[in-house]
């Protein structure tokens, strides 16, 4: 089963996601990467911001976020229209643990696995 989201309520979600699942992220070897032109026009536009923040106007402006495999020596360049497309394809229970307030890290990282992954491939 499938949650239809609408774009405001996909975009908090990953915002909620990049908050609280980044670190899990890393501890598999995927670092976050962004355009530094792209941080700072992105930052600009955003009055006492937090750096999830930033990185969502990022996308809004049209711009990825590149996920980066150390280990792979690969790259997973997200947009917003992936974020879009592919965070209704997380789990319901976890995206309803995260619209009622009742997530941990562990649900923000499978958000962010399915968006840049298309599936959960880590844990």
């Amino acid at each position: 089963m499938k949650i239809k989201l609408k774009k405001k309520e996909a975009i908090s979600i990953f915002h909620t996601a990049l908050c609280n699942g980044l670190s899990y992220m890393s501890g598999y070897g995927i670092t976050l990467d962004y355009d530094d032109k792209h941080y700072i026009l992105a930052s600009d536009k955003k009055e006492n911001h937090c750096w999830e923040d930033v990185l969502i106007q990022i996308l809004v402006d049209g711009n990825p976020l590149n996920f980066v495999d150390e280990e792979g020596e690969e790259t997973h360049e997200v947009f917003l229209k992936d974020v879009l497309k592919n965070i209704v394809d997380t789990d319901v229970d976890v995206l309803m643990n995260i619209i009622n307030e009742r997530d941990d890290a562990l649900d923000a990282d499978i958000v962010l696995q399915t968006v840049v992954f298309g599936e959960v491939i880590y844990g």
